[in-house]
């Protein structure tokens, strides 16, 4: 966000006399402001890690006004609960309880926290006991001080207090957490295999393994198991069950290692059942992508155990990965014989349009499209969308217009209009009718601009695109304000009571001190329920941003997106177009993009789609961090290429990762020429599948390709990363837009993944 931006979003979020000791009333308003102290200082420095730096800023602070003191004091306290100031810390902290009804819960928690880093037990039990005494506090909060009790009565056997109303309904919420710890897990397995317990070791891991999350049992089996060798005193039954979970897991390797060893055993045929291990071994041949032995053990598996659902279609997508179309063609006869009313029926019939319109047989595909309009498949839809392409590409532009013309009075609502609005003008384009193509398509763009139809159509018509209108962009806070009341309808704002305005005001206080986790706990609900009040949504995330969390922010600012409505998505105020398209993490990607010659907004582009700019999120195929790098490949290709060591865990670390992310989509955007669709591509669905899809469709247009990629996730994911892309780039062109964009050397000072710049206390 530009200077100018920042301070037209921290004007909206500033209102004087905020933390007065008595509760206001319900608000009048009709989209009310989240109500943020008029001082941020000190928290871009708390947000960057350099607590000595935020005490200073505060205390040198000389625009907070007097209804801002007990803030300040808060403020205070907690920079010095963070520098182990004790005595300051709670000083202050006290001073604020006794004083201040509004943020006596936040201080005690505080007070509490300084108590148990010194050692003092009792005493933090009793801050904390004090905190769920005050009544209207979010259930989640609560459960965040439930987790800070638990280890006080656990550990240190420190007793519940007796006569405190809470007690009950933490005992329910500690019984409810019971579950085998996967940190105790990891320690006892470690113990015992390093005495040389292996079997009591393995024993103890499957025992508990219902009890931990995917997640943490396939960090143990890839931690351990990829390089523990086979001890005789593993059994068979643990290593077919270990070779199950390393491929549910997708270490591909792992499991055939575990499964082979077991085959060798003289137990093997006892250990599983005939038919569990054959499943299996299929299962692992499929995961391998070892398509012909995959096959063929399905096969196996259907001439002794019969029909199986998941078996026959695994059998066909075998051999369609082989090119032998007859082949899967019987197989997906035999699953639309025994199963007609399953639901992988319905994607049976999308396969085999689609493998119509790859041959080429158009008339064939259009008719199978039309089937499976008539499901009730999720592919409905997208059918519409490709029954008209297969016109398209006979060259019928006028049949296109029509059946898409159907499609848009069927599904009004559908999210694929805008890519059937394009279609219509590339037929009437076709079609010689320039004229005709160009209303539809500046249509697309007064629709939403930031779609990647609206870039494609501007691009078509060689006009400059634009996300926002020039009035738009130059809106004041104020006019923006009204803007964002006047587009969402009264029947969906709501106005706040006296106890939603205390949730959000002790959110933003919390804020002020770099603690966006723990606000999360007092605003989850309005950004979940209060979706009308859409200037109360900006102004959240706008709040996240400069407590330093990038991730909270754009989840608020996504939510955003999805709730204006599409009408009014021309004239979005750039006050919220800057937390829809955020700059996080900007000074981090702009150093590696120069370092590996890459436009740092595609990687901002990439990042948004892949994480929502989560550095911890780690997908269903073990994806990690914000650029979803898959541990082999971080391990096998860029860690070597790029001559670094390597841990599962670094990429956790937003700058090892983006390091990472970064030079590999530099590697694939080298790969392809410099061409973005097919770096995307190749980075979403590896470089193989995209030079098959260049060799099928290396005649056809541009547009064509995209929808022809074979992959319907790769498909949406290029179209999608391509539109931000766009769209950054639009915006770079607007006053008072700015990306970071620093030298390389200024990237050392960013020392903490969410950091603020240095202007946010500027007035």
């Amino acid at each position: 966000m530009s200077m100018k931006i920042m301070r037209l979003a921290l004007t909206m979020i500033s209102l004087a006399g905020m933390y007065q000791l008595l509760a206001p009333q319900a608000s009048p308003i009709s989209s009310p402001r989240i109500p943020v102290a008029t001082s941020w200082s000190g928290t871009r420095e708390l947000a960057a890690g350099s607590p000595e730096a935020a005490l200073l800023a505060v205390q040198n602070d000389t625009i907070s006004t007097v209804a801002d003191t007990l803030l300040r004091l808060f403020k205070i306290g907690t920079i010095n609960a963070t520098l182990g100031n004790a005595a300051d810390a709670v000083a202050a902290l006290n001073t604020v309880n006794i004083r201040s009804p509004l943020l006596r819960p936040l201080a005690l928690e505080q007070i509490g926290d300084v108590h148990l880093s010194q050692g003092d037990h009792v005493r933090a039990m009793d801050a904390y006991s004090s905190v769920l005494a005050v009544a209207g506090l979010p259930e989640k909060y609560r459960q965040h001080i439930f987790a800070k009790i638990r280890p006080l009565v656990a550990d240190h056997r420190v007793p519940l207090p007796s006569n405190r109303n809470w007690v009950a309904e933490y005992r329910r919420w500690e019984q409810a957490q019971r579950r085998f710890d996967i940190d105790g897990l990891e320690a006892a397995f470690d113990s015992l295999t390093a005495a040389g317990f292996i079997a009591r070791a393995d024993s103890l891991f499957e025992r508990h393994l219902p009890d931990i999350s995917r997640l943490d049992a396939c960090r143990l089996v890839e931690r351990v198991f990829s390089v523990r060798p086979i001890d005789s005193q593993t059994s068979t039954r643990f290593l077919l069950n270990m070779a199950a979970q390393a491929n549910d897991c997708r270490f591909r390797a792992t499991a055939q290692r575990m499964f082979d060893a077991a085959q060798e055993r003289s137990d093997f045929t006892t250990a599983l059942p005939a038919r569990d291990a054959l499943l299996l071994s299929a299962n692992i041949a499929f995961s391998g992508s070892r398509w012909r032995e995959a096959g063929e053990l399905y096969g196996r598996f259907h001439a002794a155990h019969g029909p199986d659902s998941d078996v026959l279609m695994n059998a066909a997508r075998s051999y369609r990965n082989l090119g032998d179309h007859d082949e899967a063609r019987k197989w997906y006869d035999l699953h639309l014989r025994h199963f007609p009313g399953n639901r992988q029926s319905n994607e049976i019939l999308w396969l085999r349009a689609w493998d119509f319109e790859v041959s080429g047989e158009y008339v064939q595909a259009a008719a199978a499209y039309r089937r499976v309009m008539g499901t009730n498949s999720n592919r409905v839809e997208e059918a519409h969308l490709r029954h008209a392409l297969c016109y398209y590409k006979m060259g019928q532009h006028d049949s296109v217009i029509v059946h898409l013309n159907t499609f848009q009075s069927r599904l009004p609502r559908s999210n694929r209009i805008m890519a059937s609005m394009f279609w219509q003008g590339k037929a009437h384009a076709a079609a010689g009718r320039t004229q005709e193509a160009h209303r539809v398509w500046n249509r697309i763009v007064q629709l939403n601009p930031a779609d990647y139809h609206a870039h494609r159509a501007s691009a078509l018509m060689g006009v400059e695109h634009q996300v926002t209108t020039s009035a738009a962009a130059q809106m004041t806070d104020a006019q923006a304000r009204e803007w964002l009341n006047s587009v969402s309808p009264a029947s969906t704002r709501k106005r706040l009571t006296a106890q939603d305005t205390t949730a959000l005001r002790r959110g933003a206080a919390l804020l002020t001190v770099a603690r966006p986790e723990v606000a999360d706990f007092f605003f989850d609900n309005y950004v979940r329920n209060f979706g009308g009040n859409l200037q109360l949504q900006v102004e959240i995330s706008t709040g996240y941003a400069l407590a330093g969390s990038p991730t909270l922010s754009f989840n608020v600012a996504q939510r955003l997106s999805w709730r204006i409505p599409i009408n009014q998505r021309a004239r979005i105020p750039l006050q919220a177009l800057a937390v829809m398209y955020p700059s996080a993490y900007a000074p981090t990607i702009t150093y590696y993009a120069e370092r590996f010659d890459i436009n740092p907004r595609f990687v901002s582009s990439m990042m948004m789609q892949e994480s929502t700019f989560n550095p911890i999120l780690v997908s269903h195929a073990g994806a990690v961090g914000l650029t979803q790098i898959m541990p082999a490949t971080g391990r096998d290709i860029i860690a070597r290429e790029l001559n670094e060591p390597f841990t599962v865990d670094s990429l956790y670390s937003y700058r090892y990762n983006i390091r990472f992310g970064t030079y590999y989509l530099s590697k694939r955007l080298a790969q392809f020429g410099g061409n973005h669709v097919l770096a995307l591509a190749a980075y979403n669905a590896g470089a193989h599948n995209v030079n098959q899809w260049l060799e099928r469709r290396k005649y056809e247009d541009d547009d064509v390709f995209i929808e022809d990629i074979g992959f319907r996730e790769t498909r949406t994911y290029v179209k999608i990363v391509m539109g931000t892309y766009w769209t950054y780039q639009a915006l770079m062109g607007i006053p008072g837009y700015e990306y970071y964009t620093p030298t390389r050397t200024s990237m050392i000072g960013e020392t903490h993944p969410g950091a603020i710049p240095q202007w946010i206390n500027e007035r």
